[in-house]
């Protein structure tokens, strides 16, 4: 096979020597399980496996969390309108998900409160909805951050600034939770990788190879860096692959497993609407839920939720999506008076759910399923952001007793319910929330227990103790971090997933594209030419979340 790597040849320096020793390391020895898939949903697999005892890959074949794991509403909530089709398993599920994750990751998932405002004619009125958050509470077992109450119209408006008050009868004020989706995910990876794992990004799936019985002996894989391809033993199989599921190599359904739909999320400056608590809204043309919530100096305003066929790797917002939202977001904030120009950033994602029978995307439900194959293949599909954990707990049992029946292999029980990502976070997110300290909530947020090698870093190299960006408490030393421990391997990888980048500098990067590239470059081992290619490939990132209006090219900063 032409361009397949040697364990020689792994054994030589490389920019990338983690990288090159994992890939040594798994052919050298074979695996477990293989796992195909860097979302939330296969981070969190390749994490439980691995506190398990088991030997895992995991492979993604772009960077951790670049598909819809980076692009949800970003919240890790119970799902209130899941009442109102009394889908009340899932919704004790993911209070008790929402729980546990707040409580062992406070720098990750933290709670914020939600205002919902009810209007004269709304097709559900205070009293329902007042009794349907007293069920949310109860199937949290109270244990929200705090248990809802029911606001005077006085109150609402003062809790949400430029709130419409025209028919206002009053609000319902409850607790949800915050996460950054991109690094709740990266986090699962980081964790999976402490406990014995080999994480590698940027690396295709090419299929699996069975034995003369017809079970799974290995798995192909090829370096989308370099165009090299390797082989690893492994026993086991699982595809977490979201919305490509139809597209993984021996996938079930017959390509017709996933019903993607498209959601779409429009950030405007948070002075345009200085809201506090997130506001659950209902859609103006068709009454589907959205929100708009608060983050640092934003406030982005989603979803949509309709059926897409486009190309799965290049999803972005339209113009009609973009009115959707703006229609609903003026309708409730009539004094912001939003525009097109207000628009600083969009972000579109695919919701990968199972295909049913439900005449409309909103309608089709949110639930996972598991599909095993006797031959060592399992696949799952659908779910939540939320109940990742719970699905991967679920989907290891499935395959912990093929691997006990056809292998002897053994595994410990789960323990992702009570092990924090991070151990060395010990202090409460609340602590360092405030205002006072922008750059140590930023790095405790960010980074967790990493903070400390990121402030050591500032010390030992004072250079990179210089701001990213003039307006975002950000400084080189995060990328540093980024690139020599949290993966970081493309321009992209560090302005939209490991830094807030993207979503809050005013310019979403573009003027610090080449200076973060350039230093990036110094890490791995890249020439002038890289530094180039990356800089324009983050300008046609931005310039696509603002295709919508069809914008001139993104101007990009001059070279130095």
């Amino acid at each position: 096979m032409d361009d397949v790597i040697t364990a020689t040849d792994l054994t030589a320096a490389s920019p990338n020597e983690r990288r090159r020793a994992s890939v040594a390391r798994v052919m050298a020895s074979g695996v477990d399980l293989v796992v195909v898939g860097g979302g939330i949903t296969g981070a969190g697999i390749a994490r439980d496996a691995a506190l398990r005892g088991l030997s895992v890959a995991i492979v993604e074949k772009s960077d951790w969390g670049a598909g819809t794991s980076s692009r949800s509403s970003k919240l890790v909530h119970g799902g209130l309108r899941y009442l109102e089709n009394y889908q009340f398993g899932l919704v004790m599920e993911s209070t008790r998900e929402r729980y546990r994750q707040s409580r062992l990751n406070p720098h990750l998932v933290w709670p914020i409160p939600f205002l919902m405002p009810v209007y004269a004619g709304a097709r559900h009125g205070l009293f329902k909805l007042n009794i349907g958050l007293w069920l949310y509470d109860l199937l949290a077992l109270f244990r929200s951050h705090r248990v809802h109450k029911r606001l005077r119209p006085e109150a609402a408006l003062e809790a949400a600034p430029g709130l419409r008050s025209e028919g206002l009868r009053g609000a319902l004020h409850y607790f949800d939770c915050r996460t950054d989706d991109a690094r709740l995910t990266l986090a699962n990876v980081l964790d999976a990788e402490r406990h014995g794992a080999a994480a590698l990004s940027y690396t295709r799936y090419l299929g699996p190879r069975f034995d003369d019985a017809g079970r799974v002996a290995g798995a192909a894989f090829g370096d989308e860096l370099d165009g090299t391809r390797w082989e690893v033993a492994c026993r086991h199989i699982v595809y977490a692959t979201g919305h490509w599921s139809d597209h993984t190599p021996g996938a079930p359904g017959d390509g017709r497993l996933i019903r993607p739909t498209k959601g779409v999320h429009v950030v405007v400056a948070r002075e345009r609407v200085p809201i506090d608590a997130a506001v659950t809204l209902s859609a103006v043309r068709d009454g589907r839920v959205m929100f708009a919530i608060p983050s640092e100096d934003t406030t982005y305003f989603g979803t949509t939720d309709t059926d897409y066929n486009g190309d799965l790797d290049d999803i972005r917002a339209t113009a009609d999506d973009v009115a959707y939202i703006l229609e609903t977001a003026n309708y409730y904030f009539p004094e912001a008076g939003l525009t097109t120009a207000d628009v600083k950033a969009t972000w579109a994602g695919l919701r990968p759910l199972i295909r049913d029978d439900a005449d409309s995307a909103y309608k089709t439900s949110r639930e996972h399923e598991i599909f095993p194959d006797p031959r060592g293949i399992t696949t799952i599909a659908g779910g939540k952001l939320t109940t990742y954990r719970a699905m991967a707990a679920e989907l290891l049992r499935h395959v912990v007793r093929d691997l006990e029946r056809h292998h002897g292999v053994r595994a410990k029980r789960c323990r992702t319910h009570k092990v924090s990502l991070d151990p060395g976070v010990r202090a409460p997110a609340d602590k360092i929330r405030g205002p006072e300290h922008p750059l140590e909530r930023a790095l405790f947020r960010l980074h967790g227990s990493g903070a400390a090698w990121i402030r050591e870093r500032m010390k030992t190299h004072p250079a990179e103790a210089a701001p990213i960006t003039p307006d975002l408490p950000l400084v080189l030393a995060q990328v540093s971090w980024n690139v020599l421990v949290e993966h970081a391997l493309r321009l992209e990888d560090v302005l939209q997933r490991r830094l807030p980048i993207f979503y809050q500098a005013e310019d979403q990067g573009l003027g610090c594209a080449r200076a973060v590239a350039a230093h990036m470059a110094t890490l791995l081992g890249r020439d002038d030419a890289w530094v180039e290619r990356e800089a324009r490939a983050w300008a046609t990132v931005v310039g696509g979340s603002r295709a919508w209006a069809a914008p001139a090219p993104a101007p990009l900063a001059e070279s130095a």
